[in-house]
């Protein structure tokens, strides 16, 4: 599978780890269980772990967009961890237009990434 699903309850964090392609299928299921946890925990944490990727199935692009209009607010940060060399700037320049902390790490910094999370100055959210 091209990503991985990590759910940290205790925390309000879902962390999702990318290499290579993103199917339909990995974004339906990452998608179900997202959704699920956002039912449950309200407000929620996101990292996104992108060791490579080789873009995604168009199919999906809809169910994205729709996806991310219906729970934007749902997230207060977000931490984009990558050595790819668009991806942080993208995130960067994505990050002026949504409503929570977005932050870029390298690949190396994603235990600092994890604990940025997991900080009391993020815990209340």
């Amino acid at each position: 599978m091209a990503t991985e699903y990590v759910e940290y309850p205790e925390q309000k964090t879902v962390e999702i780890r990318v290499e290579g392609r993103v199917s339909a299928e990995d974004f339906e299921q990452i998608a179900g269980h997202m959704e699920a946890f956002i039912q449950q925990h309200g407000k929620v944490k996101l990292i996104e772990v992108v060791r490579d990727f080789d873009g995604f199935d168009l199919s999906i692009l809809k169910d994205a967009i729709r996806f991310d209009r219906k729970h934007l607010k749902d997230f207060t940060h977000c931490a984009v961890v990558s050595d790819s060399g668009w991806i942080g700037p993208f995130a960067r320049f994505m990050s002026r237009f949504l409503d929570m902390e977005l932050r870029v790490f390298r690949m190396d910094e994603v235990e600092k990434a994890r604990e940025w999370l997991a900080g009391p100055d993020n815990s209340s959210i």
